[in-house]
């Protein structure tokens, strides 16, 4: 059994492809089912920043190309305008990288702690649709449990900038008037912001947070839009009155799961017509992404993307490099963990299928001798039985020993080519 992973993330791959490769929730809950059918036992994560596929596998090339197929079809795109930015990783690889991933060490902002949940989301959401086996489920456990651990015990995860507050941060520096040490005022800003799921609960945090003057929610479902505004002392707004809300508003940060475009920029030139002369600075934190970038051509529109947090990315990666070694250790350290079970399970494996083609035989060869040795009375019939067992449970303990052994790697393959299992 192999992991196979098959992915792309914001180090390899444009915005422009990202968007077209993300799942929102529904999208995950119907392509799992699909996905198990060509590739068996997955788990999708999908952020804003990365779509990686982790399989179990047998015929890990065979998997990895199935993995890709699907992609391409899920999503309506050609397998070649995708694959160039795909990369592949197995086993104790796609294994280390999971468990960065779950840390913060693989995030566009270092040791951002938003990513632990959603690859705990990555996990709950295959588990709704259908059974975990024990290999996918152990490895998302383990990384799971040390997103949790460099959460907790490092310095990189107790001080966090997490992705939500990287766009306020971006906010904070192009619209902020100086206040404190701590960042940029927007107390005389009013912030209108789309989206009350997840996301936007965390960007609603962020704000209030960062001491936001006025913050507006909308949403398509309007009791979530009222539920998040009663949370942060916001104002709910009919999802209709979007756009002659937005004509109101200093800021506009959308952060939704939705598969198209909220807002074209005609929309967005038509708010303006109400605003005078007053900019409108959108933070589109949507994957896809929920405002057409056309938009950020109108005049007094200053429209940014996830990918424009890369300055502020920067800043957070040279004041954090130096926690980072403390959070390496631990994702290596229960890395070696998961890696001692997985080999151990391979052990365990060979263990019962040779045992397995001990036995057949044996019982093979047991009965032809009884077939010949037709005069034995059923105790004698037994003690020849009671012999042949032990024959072969010596014969094997030696092999089983070794086998069970951290370092059986070579020998599980030797077995496996002497016996041919």
């Amino acid at each position: 059994m192999h992991i196979v992973l098959v992915g792309l993330s914001h180090r390899t791959t444009p915005l422009e492809t990202r968007e077209r490769v993300a799942f929102s929730r529904k999208q995950l809950l119907e392509a799992l089912p699909v996905l198990r059918e060509r590739a068996g036992d997955s788990i999708i994560v999908s952020t804003c920043n990365r779509t990686e596929v982790y399989s179990a596998s047998h015929s890990p090339g065979k998997t990895a190309s199935q993995v890709l197929d699907f992609l391409s079809e899920f999503h309506g795109l050609s397998r070649e305008s995708i694959a160039p930015h795909m990369f592949e990783l197995r086993d104790a690889e796609a294994a280390r990288h999971l468990f960065r991933v779950a840390s913060g060490l693989d995030s566009m902002v270092l040791g951002e702690h938003e990513i632990l949940g959603q690859v705990r989301n990555a996990l709950t959401a295959v588990s709704d649709v259908q059974r975990v086996q024990v290999p996918l489920s152990r490895l998302f456990h383990g990384a799971i449990r040390t997103g949790r651990r460099v959460r907790e015990e490092t310095d990189l995860g107790r001080k966090a900038l997490s992705m939500s507050y990287a766009g306020v941060r971006l906010v904070q520096q192009e619209l902020g008037e100086p206040s404190t040490s701590s960042g940029q005022s927007l107390g005389r800003l009013t912030v209108l912001l789309v989206g009350a799921g997840e996301a936007g609960k965390l960007m609603a945090r962020a704000l209030r947070t960062s001491g936001v003057g006025e913050l507006m929610v909308t949403n398509r479902t309007a009791g979530r839009a009222e539920e998040l505004a009663r949370e942060f002392a916001a104002r709910p707004v009919p999802f209709e009155e979007l756009r002659e809300r937005i004509a109101q508003a200093d800021v506009l940060v959308t952060a939704t799961e939705a598969p198209e475009r909220l807002l074209t920029a005609e929309d967005i030139a038509s708010t303006n017509s109400a605003r005078v002369t007053r900019p409108l600075f959108i933070m589109d934190m949507g994957v896809p992404r929920n405002v057409d970038p056309a938009a950020g051509s109108l005049p007094d529109v200053r429209l940014f993307n996830i990918d424009d947090l890369s300055a502020i990315a920067e800043e957070n990666l040279q004041q954090r490099q130096a926690h980072a070694a403390e959070a390496e250790a631990i994702a290596e350290e229960e890395l070696a963990k998961f890696i001692r079970w997985w080999e151990s399970q391979e052990a365990v494996s060979m263990v019962k299928l040779l045992q397995q083609r001990a036995e057949v035989i044996r019982e093979g060869e047991l009965e032809r001798a009884l077939h010949r040795l037709n005069n034995l009375s059923p105790e004698e019939r037994a003690t020849v039985e009671t012999l042949t067992k032990a024959l072969v449970k010596k014969l094997l303990h030696d092999p089983t020993v070794t086998l069970k052994q951290p370092a059986s790697k070579q020998h599980i393959q030797t077995i496996r080519d002497l016996f041919k299992l």
